[in-house]
């Protein structure tokens, strides 16, 4: 940043303050954001870990009177600078982030890559105007303050904390007030790689050693009040708030399936007593992403799903135990997009009859990495209901040499993709069929460049007609 800038004090844009790594004469410090109170909108302040004196610098940008900001973006260092030091010999930097106080007017704060001690502001606690807050790693948190009780929080996002051990440092049943007062406007929330946190509490009043412990005691069990959206990925959490109000997205990626299973178990009329009618947990969810979940097998994933009358999106991934074919699909009628991906169990399309039989629907389909999946189904007239398939992605198919003659029915193709078909060698004449597709994509297969080549390929009477083009990679 230029010297000077301070002088500026009727600035009210500046997006982005970069502190100089190496403290250039010629460079701004954090001193010259001292009177500059006229900003407005979005400031981020990056290489933070590079200020020396950070306690003296830090109150001197004179965050606490910025009263027009929205977003405070406080990133320890640039990225690719994670490994360089220099410049953090002060011992003072767990007393940093408390000199970087923001007014409370604040609506989000965002906190990067903070390498300095464990330890979060008292601050955060009184930013009662805060909408978002995002904290990303690494860093040395093994613990986060508890946000529960900001009236307007929204969203949550806590990424890469791979030292953090809990969000709360109260029981289940602890000083958390009220179950109303319990993050009282949060709608979503995301956990992504915090591969140490095996519970939200310090705390827990629950033996997380027992597997059978689902049952649900109504408004003595903590839970979101009206979280809308979870994302939880590669966090081992066995116990945690539940979640019954989801009513848009749930994503589960290497996690514990008994949240899950005790949310199930929720009276939802205990935990709103105002609504004049009852409905079973997750039953307006639009949108279920489950892979490599712990403890999910068939007849779970089979309960599950026939409560979730709402879904429109639904991706099933990794999950080792599940058999698709022996589950009840006729509560998802209005399901339109399915994705597929390593299910070991799917080894022939004729187990897939009964998905297909009654997702008449469905405008996206993705199967991917069953490499034992057998495409072709002689006899079997799977597709002749998927008048709505709009786009169609088949990857990792190895063991297949050809498309099955089924393709042709899929009239209202408009995007087919095949993705690393090692043993595909030719496109089958029924592509000439499929008159309304829009877009072609085939990855890794190798021997169809050439027979696709415009005007001389083998096969290029049978793509031909298709307008927006084709890709091969």
């Amino acid at each position: 940043m230029p010297r000077g800038i301070g002088k500026l004090t009727s600035l009210e844009t500046l997006s982005k303050f970069v502190v100089d790594k190496d403290g250039s004469r010629d460079g701004a410090d954090l001193s010259e954001l001292s009177g500059l109170n006229n900003l407005t909108g979005r400031l981020e302040i990056t290489n933070l870990g590079f200020v020396k004196n950070a306690k003296e610098k830090f109150k001197a940008a004179n965050l606490k009177e910025k009263q027009h900001l929205r977003l405070l973006v406080l990133v320890w260092n640039d990225y690719g600078d994670d490994d360089d030091d220099s410049g953090n010999d002060d011992d003072d930097d767990d007393k940093s982030l408390e000199d970087l106080r923001p007014h409370p007017n604040l609506k989000e704060l965002f906190i990067g890559g903070w390498r300095s001690d464990a330890k979060f502001p008292s601050w955060l606690s009184l930013l009662t105007n805060l909408i978002v807050i995002r904290i990303w790693g690494p860093s040395n948190f093994k613990q986060i303050p508890s946000f529960a009780q900001l009236p307007c929080l929204q969203k949550l996002s806590i990424v890469d904390l791979t030292l953090l051990e809990y969000m709360d440092d109260n029981s289940p049943k602890g000083s958390q007030g009220e179950p109303e007062s319990f993050f009282p406007s949060l709608k979503s929330l995301c956990l992504e790689n915090c591969p140490n946190m095996k519970s939200w509490w310090r705390k827990s009043s629950i033996d997380d050693d027992n597997e059978d412990d689902t049952t649900v005691i109504g408004t003595s069990t903590m839970a979101f009040p009206c979280l809308s959206s979870l994302e939880i990925v590669n966090c081992p959490l066995t116990s945690m708030p539940l979640y019954p109000s989801l009513d848009d997205d749930l994503r589960l990626v290497k996690t514990s399936s008994r949240p899950l299973k005790q949310t199930m178990k929720m009276n939802i009329t205990s935990t709103t007593p105002s609504s004049s009618t009852s409905s079973l947990p997750l039953s307006k969810l639009k949108s279920f992403h489950v892979h490599k979940i712990e403890g999910l097998d068939t007849h779970m994933l089979d309960e599950y799903l026939k409560h979730f009358t709402g879904l429109k999106k639904l991706t099933i991934g990794d999950c080792k135990e599940v058999d698709l074919g022996g589950m009840q699909w006729e509560a998802l009628k209005n399901l339109s997009h399915l994705g597929i991906i390593n299910i070991p169990q799917l080894v022939g399309l004729r187990s897939l009859f009964p998905v297909f039989q009654h997702l008449t629907f469905l405008e996206d389909l993705l199967v991917s990495k069953c490499k034992e999946l057998e495409l072709s189904a002689a006899g079997l007239q799977i597709f002749q209901d998927q008048t709505r398939l709009r786009s169609l992605a088949l990857e990792n198919i190895s063991k297949c040499r050809h498309l099955p003659e089924w393709i042709q029915h899929l009239t209202n193709l408009q995007i087919l993709s095949l993705v690393d078909w090692p043993n595909l060698t030719s496109l089958p004449d029924e592509m000439r069929c499929l008159t309304n597709l829009q877009q072609l994509n085939i990855h890794e297969v190798p021997q169809l460049e050439e027979r696709c080549q415009k005007d001389i390929g083998a096969d290029w009477y049978k793509i031909a007609h298709i307008p927006s083009g084709w890709s091969f990679h």
